[in-house]
């Protein structure tokens, strides 16, 4: 049973990887800059994944230590994207943050 667990691991491993790489294709041809941010999203998760599956089938509890710290990084990244559509989206808009930013410009300048 032990053998047919490892061959699982393995497989699903291969799996996260292949889909890292469909999610990667889908980023580059997506349009628009919130298809990036969510692929950015999905494969950090992928990768969380693939961080526990490793820390299974090489038995290292540190791996999972690993993965919780990545989580979190992956999650202030994509809140740092997620910001910058919004700033960027008023800013096309224009309301008061690229206002603000042109008139601190030109009191510098």
């Amino acid at each position: 049973m032990e053998a047919v667990g490892r061959y699982i691991l393995i497989g699903s491993a291969i799996a996260l990887a292949l889909l890292m790489l469909v999610t990667l294709i889908r980023g580059v041809i997506g349009p628009r800059f919130t298809d990036r941010i969510m692929v950015v999203n999905m494969i950090n998760t992928m990768v969380l994944g693939i961080t526990a599956v490793l820390a299974l089938y090489m038995d290292e509890d540190f791996l999972i230590d690993v993965a919780l710290v990545y989580a979190l990084l992956s999650f202030l990244t994509v809140v740092v994207l997620a910001r910058l559509v919004t700033v960027r989206h008023k800013c096309q808009k224009g309301k008061d943050p690229c206002k603000k930013q042109e008139q601190e410009e030109a009191q510098h300048d």
